[in-house]
């Protein structure tokens, strides 16, 4: 083999290695080794930073699901519900109609009842005056209420405004659901049950929430200035009507949905069509660029980089790399569940209207159908002001390993935020 003198140590340099050389100090090598330094700097990012993103590749459910600022929120939840006894029952000016009816129907799980965190927690923090805005309805969803281990709890007489028992129902009916486990034409019947009822106190809004939720401390101002924006919103709207505003959301469903592949392929090629464009209309400015950006330079960036940056960030997650911003959202779509909704006053009686108990559907099913069939707008506050905190779902064993999993991982990002 021939061999080539080098300066440095005095030692022959083979040709290959000269060749090599000569082969990395072109510009499109530089290029790679310039874009996989960057690319390796990406995926340590991602792996750090995008772990609780349900939508990214470094989705880690090992660690994603800790529970950073709910676990202090049931804490200061548990020890409001611990003072209850020495809490005198609500009072409110004589007359006065409240602005937020908050219906939560409860039944006894097979562990924890979590319908006590979730008045705790809603009920924390409130001003007085606040308190006077808000009339809490406790359905106690059992035919004997006294089943439910909550019934005789201190509590349950002293913190909210009504507790709300099966009244001019067909209680044999009931009863039959109740035994057989008929899950879907009960909680339908009693959401609509206590929906009504709460209507009925003349509430401006409505608040339906499921009992194993969690609110945000400081989530009735916030509530509020939502409401105020959809109302604003609305009004720009002429002749459509909304819904709900929903409180949860689970973002695991808003990833990169299949029913909308051709707009991510549509867009990333767009992209590469624009950014390839540019870099030969660039060159063309400078005899400098001209000799940086050749063909071979041109088609390793266009052919190799960018394809590579489209996949990173796809990898990343939406939820991370195209993040909703704070504030009210319109979510006509992949908004589950039924954890907390806040209906329009002047929208129950159509809605209701809607409802049946031959359809064989839960109740965000019921919700959604009737919205799309009606065109009704569906708002959604970011962050969200629930957590489900569920592990043990109402519906039976078969249900669990789904409650675990139904999580906003925005909620516990609050630790951070100004929550008064």
């Amino acid at each position: 083999m021939r061999l080539r003198r080098q300066a440095v140590l005095g030692r022959p340099e083979p040709e290959w290695f000269f060749s090599l050389r000569q082969r990395l100090a072109t510009t499109p090598s530089l290029i790679l080794i310039g874009f996989s330094i960057f690319t390796l700097a990406v995926l340590q990012y991602y792996h750090r930073a995008n772990y609780r993103d349900p939508t990214s590749y470094f989705f880690d459910p090992s660690r994603a699901y800790q529970r950073i600022y709910s676990a202090t929120r049931i804490r200061e939840a548990e020890a409001f519900i611990d003072a209850a006894p020495k809490v005198p029952g609500p009072t409110k000016p004589s007359q006065q109609t409240p602005v937020l009816c908050i219906g939560i129907a409860t039944v006894a799980r097979r562990d924890d009842q979590y319908v006590r965190t979730t008045v705790g927690s809603l009920l924390d923090g409130l001003s007085e005056e606040q308190r006077h805005h808000i009339y809490v309805n406790l359905f106690i969803a059992h035919t004997e209420p006294s089943k439910h281990p909550i019934y005789e709890e201190k509590w349950v007489q002293t913190l909210p405004d009504n507790v709300l028992h099966y009244q001019h129902a067909n209680m044999s009916l009931i009863r039959t659901w109740e035994d057989g486990g008929w899950y879907r034409n009960k909680t339908i019947f009693d959401y609509t049950y206590l929906l009504k009822d709460c209507y009925d106190t003349g509430a401006q809004y409505i608040a339906m929430l499921e009992d194993d939720t969690l609110a945000v401390k400081g989530w009735y101002p916030r509530l509020l200035q939502a409401l105020m924006d959809v109302e604003a919103a609305m009004q720009r709207r002429r002749g459509e009507k909304w819904i709900y505003l929903r409180l949860f959301y689970a973002e695991e469903l808003f990833g990169w949905n299949s029913e909308e592949w051709a707009t991510y392929l549509s867009c990333s090629f767009v992209t590469w069509i624009i950014v390839t464009s540019c870099l030969l209309g660039v060159r063309t400015r400078s005899r400098r660029l001209q000799l940086l950006l050749s063909n071979a330079s041109i088609a390793t960036i266009s052919c190799v980089c960018l394809p590579a940056l489209i996949g990173l960030y796809f990898m990343g997650g939406r939820n991370s790399t195209s993040p909703f911003t704070p504030g009210i959202h319109e979510m006509n779509k992949f908004g589950c569940c039924s954890q907390g909704y806040v209906f329009p006053r002047e929208i129950v009686p159509p809605f209701l209207e809607k409802t049946d108990l031959v359809t064989d559907w839960l109740v965000d099913m019921m919700v959604e159908d009737i919205a799309n069939d009606q065109g009704y707008v569906r708002w959604a506050t970011v962050p969200a002001l629930l957590q489900h905190i569920g592990t043990t779902s109402s519906k039976g064993w078969g249900f669990d390993e789904t409650a675990k999993n139904l999580w906003n991982f925005g909620f516990e990002l609050h630790d951070g935020l100004n929550t008064q």
